[in-house]
């Protein structure tokens, strides 16, 4: 095992931090978190030099990695010419050849969109959209979720520490549904004990609860993501999100697919949806499409329900339409698409080296131990340590970056070890993540 890294300018740094921010923001302990000085590829550099694999890509952000080529380019050329516009009054050609390229590539027949500029931002635009489509004003979501911290947006959540002190604003705007156990979970159903801890529930009485739910027809829209990424990188099955989609549409209520996290090849596909061909009545995107810049969108075939602009927009930013961040997301989005088979070719390599972990676990007899679930798709998986006690992954987080690895803990019991790297990452990048966590765990106590 190697040695400790140096922290001195970290520490120093991070303690002017302490002096000047919330301090809800940013977490620090005695060896967490670093402070970036420079980024490369999967490559990040601390103030102190030490060199880590970043296998967040910033929370799902960099799908082509720290400074690619694609971005800086895009940066040069656009820089030159405009940085700063008028998003909803005098409008770029750079936002223009955004909005065309993504009305393209969704499957919408005549989609309209609205920017913006971060994830939140996008939801909120669709929360107020499903309010004008239906003449509805509260919202359904699935337990885990997480849309944003916005308070249109943090109506969707439910975990106490997002909305604890924010309760009275937030009371009877939304309803919480019990996230279905799905397939990896259904060997667990006989465990009472697991049962109680993590809360699962079949997918049939999760239907039934939701079809429970729409027959008040009182909810503009039911607002959920594929893959949940806060949540600990739960999965719907293809099945299911059908039958959300069959309810909702009986119901009246739209369905709002949050693919901030999992757009633009995070799963494998250009966009979650395809891997259960449900298309949503609105579809959030964001982190990604940006390649670094902060961009989002909420897009679908029901825009017309704003009515046509008299002169001063409802729906506007500063920053909407931001000329140079458009510019980015444009050539970011060519480039993933571009380069997605090629990603996809290493997916099948990536994915195992997954079950090579699980059988170096079980061989070590290390499985016994620490018994895991693999979640998720494509380059959005995480390990469920499902037995473990609560904030279990915290301290390995924390050992992971002195080893030279920045990786996050994610679900309410931050039990899930989450791995959302740049889309350019190889299968050898996690051979070496997962030679290191064996032996951390053999090394537990």
């Amino acid at each position: 095992m190697q040695k400790s890294r140096s922290r001195k300018l970290n520490t120093s740094l991070l303690s002017r931090l302490q002096n000047v921010e919330c301090p809800d923001t940013t977490y620090i302990s005695e060896k967490f978190p670093i402070v970036m000085k420079k980024g490369k590829g999967i490559y990040v550099q601390d103030v102190d030099n030490n060199k880590y694999i970043d296998f967040t890509a910033c929370f799902g952000v960099l799908a082509l990695g720290h400074r690619p080529q694609t971005t800086l380019q895009a940066i040069r050329k656009q820089s030159a010419k405009l940085i700063h516009g008028m998003g909803d009054v005098h409008p770029t050609e750079a936002k223009i050849n955004l909005l065309e390229l993504i009305a393209k590539i969704t499957p919408y027949a005549n989609p309209k969109s609205l920017l913006s500029q971060s994830g939140g931002d996008a939801i909120e635009s669709a929360i107020k959209t499903a309010m004008l489509a239906t003449k509805r004003f509260q919202f359904l979501s699935f337990s885990g979720g997480y849309h944003g911290l916005q308070f249109a947006p943090l109506a969707l959540n439910h975990r106490q520490d997002f909305i604890h002190g924010f309760e009275p604003w937030l009371f009877n705007k939304s309803v919480a549904i019990p996230f279905p156990a799905f397939s990896d979970d259904e060997t667990f159903l006989d465990s009472q004990q697991l049962k109680n801890i993590h809360q699962l529930y079949p997918e049939s009485v999760v239907l039934n609860l939701l079809e429970d739910e729409l027959k008040k027809k009182v909810y503009a829209a039911l607002v959920l993501e594929p893959i949940q990424g806060r949540g600990g990188k739960r999965s719907f099955t293809p099945d299911f999100l059908k039958t959300c989609k069959q309810l909702c549409t009986q119901y009246g209520t739209l369905l709002i697919f949050d693919e901030i996290y999992t757009g633009f090849g995070r799963t494998g596909e250009m966009f979650a949806l395809q891997h259960c061909n449900v298309t949503p009545d609105l579809l959030c995107l964001g982190k990604a499409m940006g390649g670094g810049l902060p961009i989002s969108l909420c897009i679908g075939d029901i825009m017309d329900v704003w009515g046509k602009s008299k002169g001063e927009a409802r729906q506007t930013q500063t920053f909407l339409g931001h000329p140079l961040a458009c510019a980015v997301a444009f050539e970011t989005i060519k480039t993933i698409q571009k380069q997605l088979p090629n990603f996809q070719k290493e997916l099948v390599k990536i994915d195992a080296e997954f079950l090579k972990f699980k059988h170096n676990m079980q061989k070590e007899g290390l499985y016994t131990r620490f018994p895991f679930v693999i979640r998720g798709k494509g380059f959005m998986k995480g390990l469920w340590f499902y037995k473990s006690d609560a904030a279990f992954c915290v301290p390995l987080m924390e050992q992971l970056l002195n080893h030279g690895f920045i990786v996050l803990p994610e679900g309410e019991r931050a039990d899930v070890l989450s791995f959302t790297p740049p889309l350019i990452i190889k299968a050898e990048h996690f051979n070496k993540i997962f030679k290191t966590i064996l032996q951390l765990l053999k090394n537990t106590v």
